[in-house]
């Protein structure tokens, strides 16, 4: 259903590859929660436009975009090519076990 505003602005684990985004509709300027991970992009300002809300020009970034399913096979393979250490350091981020214990807060901190 699509909305006008995000309430939940975060839908995705910081753990896990992105299963789901908000996609916005430049033309009804209406947000809509879509499967997938979302394209690498960014937007600016329409040049003909002065108003403030803008519905703006998505510029994809393709490098990223052409990256993200090599990075995705990469993985999926068990991280070919790497060190030891390296795989144990990754394998060691991936484990939920690891990440019970230290749940970081960025808006506090205990001193």
């Amino acid at each position: 259903m699509p909305q006008t505003t995000i309430d939940k602005l975060i839908i995705n684990s910081p753990y896990e590859e992105p299963s789901r985004h908000w996609s916005y509709d430049r033309e009804n300027r209406v947000f809509n929660l879509a499967d997938g991970r979302r394209e690498a992009g960014y937007v600016i300002a329409s040049p003909q436009s002065k108003a403030f809300d803008d519905p703006s020009i998505f510029v994809p970034i393709e490098l990223a975009n052409k990256i993200r399913p090599r990075v995705k096979q990469w993985r999926g393979s068990g991280y070919p090519g790497i060190t030891g250490i390296t795989k144990r350091l990754l394998e060691h981020w991936k484990a939920p076990e690891e990440r019970k214990e230290r749940r970081f807060s960025f808006a506090s901190s205990k001193r």
